[in-house]
């Protein structure tokens, strides 16, 4: 097949959902060794290296927010762009950390094992001792962005005051922005939706769970690297911090030995708060969006590096024989 009947080579590291629409001029193949251009989860490093064994690549799409496994300088070295789908995961994702938190303070794992138990004692009882009414409690949001906003605005739903940290903001785009220190004062839960950076790294650690209140929340939903665990195992034995709800951990996925799990007051789920049914189909759908836009010649919404797009660039796919 040659000029403009050449089709698109596509591979997505998941089977799409059926919902999700294949033009016809895009073929999936099974493997990125002969894409133009490939979509992406967080589980698989796209540098240097992946570049140099795919000569045909053209595109990298990660399907969600973070793109800390594209390395996206390496990739435009070798002449391949690198794009995310910034707000597919996002309803998902909040709703997600809005369930772990809400899990955590109702302490629904213990009384279910209480349950399981026979420990109980009569219908009356059927909740255990500890859980936390949210309404007039704070939320301390570590950053802003799209997930952290829409949580932010399903915290205010429930009567809690939202507490914003993030040095990317001059306004709030709900609550109250404050210092990083008056978060940690003050917040009764802390959420975090930051990247995975250098400044990030442990973000939560002991000092800054020592500074917390006593009888905090701690809720992750961005990436494991900004928590230390050991730090948190440790704070949760002391009691310091009363629970935590985390979708990621460092690493992923946790260990069937590790501390963290079994614990009636900490709810860990494997990296898959963006993975509704519908989020799913968002992910795939806008990352095959992104891919084409690019291997048809024009410039994606969310190009990482907009370096990527001077037009010397040779991006486009069935135009030459």
């Amino acid at each position: 097949m040659t000029g403009s009947d050449k089709k698109i080579r596509i591979w997505i590291d998941r089977t799409p959902p059926p919902e999700v629409v294949i033009p016809s001029d895009v073929e999936l193949v099974d493997g990125p060794e002969d894409a133009d251009g490939v979509v992406v989860a967080a589980d698989r490093p796209w540098d240097d290296d992946a570049c140099r064994r795919l000569p045909n690549l053209k595109v990298v799409v990660r399907s969600g927010i973070g793109y800390d496994n594209v390395d996206v300088a390496a990739c435009a070295a070798h002449g391949v762009a690198a794009c995310n789908t910034p707000d597919a995961p996002t309803v998902s994702t909040a709703e997600h950390a809005l369930a772990l938190m809400l899990a955590v303070a109702k302490r629904l794992k213990r009384s279910e094992a209480r349950l399981a138990a026979g420990t109980v004692g009569g219908p009356g009882r059927l909740v255990g001792p500890g859980a936390l009414e949210l309404d007039g409690r704070k939320l301390g949001l570590v950053g802003c962005g799209r997930i952290g906003s829409l949580l932010g605005r399903y915290a205010e739903a429930l009567g809690m005051d939202v507490l914003v940290y993030d040095p990317y903001l001059e306004t709030a785009p709900v609550g109250t922005l404050i210092s990083l220190d008056q978060l940690w004062a003050e917040a009764d839960v802390v959420s975090l939706h930051a990247p995975a950076t250098p400044e990030t790294h442990h973000i939560i650690n002991s000092d800054s769970l020592a500074a917390m209140r006593s009888g905090v929340i701690i809720i992750n939903c961005a990436r494991g690297t900004l928590v230390d665990q050991q730090a948190l195992l440790t704070a949760l034995d002391s009691g310091h911090v009363a629970g935590a709800g985390l979708d990621v951990t460092e690493p992923e996925p946790l260990p069937p030995d590790h501390p963290l799990l079994g614990r009636d007051n900490v709810v860990v789920t494997p990296h898959v708060a963006s993975t509704t049914t519908v989020g799913i189909v968002r992910l795939i759908g806008q990352a095959l969006e992104q891919a084409l836009i690019w291997l048809r010649g024009d410039i994606p919404e969310h190009l990482l590096d907009p370096a990527a797009a001077h037009p010397g660039v040779d991006r486009r796919v069935g135009m030459a024989s």
